[in-house]
């Protein structure tokens, strides 16, 4: 078992190495080039990684963490706050734009209500690992438009548990949910939320001087993954998408003497463990669909990116 992980693991890294290869001697954005070459190694291709256990994708998920954990340390809770018209009209705008006109396309093909609704609610979401890998490669994530799109993106990762609540009223099996569930999601995330801004202003005032006092790499990266990990165990403990947790918890190293030495030293890991989890994605992909059904998946491409376009602006 061990050493059939440790095969896909090495076959999936150097399928990353080339394709990150290919993509800077041609200026091609390097996840295009792990999504190709994840598609062209998987099960549904040349069958070179068969992950039959899911273990790969566990290990991505670590990639998913590094890089929210990437995102809070580029901001501070002030720019957080500042966005609260952004993360919150704004998210909600955008997924109100792209939803309804889904929504409405789709129930004139007769479908159930339910269905339509959420398929509608689906594709207003967007990937936040993708969006900020691309904002990232290209120097945007630290400009205005950029923070404000990650403002939209955090909005929709928060989002993602009260509409999955929704689901069963949705669907008419309404009989393990309740109000007080709502009710208790909104409570831990107030919690959740105080508890990160008491950390952070800790961490900044006691734990981190003291820590200083033990000039070591080593220590500040092993204090880091424990406090990355804690955090984001804790955000799954209150019923919060692991994601914010790891968002939450880089929110936590930011605007300190650390911030920059803590984003050196995350930096080899992040990038390595995103190789994984984009190449990964591209796993799952079936390519013989683009010749089976060639004028759907355009049709749809071409229309989810005209409807998040127009949503942007």
């Amino acid at each position: 078992m061990l050493i059939v992980v440790i095969y896909d693991v090495l076959i999936i890294l150097a399928a990353g190495l080339l394709a990150g290869l290919v993509c800077r001697r041609y200026s091609v954005p390097v996840i295009v080039g792990y999504l190709v070459v994840g598609c062209l190694i998987g099960k549904n291709s040349l069958h070179l990684v068969s992950d039959r256990h899911h273990e790969i994708e566990h290990i991505a998920e670590v990639g998913v963490f590094f890089l929210l954990f990437s995102i809070g340390l580029e901001f501070s809770l002030e720019d957080l706050l500042a966005l609260g018209k952004n993360l919150i009209i704004g998210g909600l705008t955008q997924m109100l734009l792209v939803s309804v006109p889904v929504y409405w396309a789709i129930s004139s093909l007769e479908l159930e209500w339910n269905a339509a609704f959420l398929i509608a609610i689906a594709v207003s979401f967007s990937s936040t690992v993708i969006v900020f890998k691309a904002l990232s490669e290209w120097g945007q994530s630290n400009l205005a438009h950029g923070k404000r799109t990650i403002g939209i993106l955090l909005f929709q990762d928060a989002a993602l548990i009260p509409i999955l609540l929704l689901v069963p009223l949705i669907t008419g099996d309404s009989t393990d949910v309740q109000v007080y569930d709502f009710l208790i999601l909104a409570v831990a995330s107030i919690g959740f939320i105080a508890g990160v801004i008491f950390v952070r202003r800790l961490m900044a005032k006691l734990i981190i001087p003291m820590l200083a006092g033990y000039p070591s790499p080593d220590l500040i990266l092993l204090f880091t993954l424990v406090t990355l990990g804690l955090v984001t165990f804790v955000a799954f403990q209150f019923g919060l998408p692991p994601a914010i947790g790891a968002f939450a918890a880089g929110l936590m190293f930011s605007g300190n003497r650390w911030t920059h030495q803590v984003d050196a030293l995350i930096l080899p890991f992040r990038e390595s463990f995103s190789a994984v989890f984009f190449v990964s994605l591209g796993l799952i992909a079936s390519p013989s669909l683009l010749w089976q059904q060639p004028l759907t998946i355009f049709v749809a491409l071409v229309t989810i990116i005209l409807l998040k376009s127009i949503a942007a602006l």
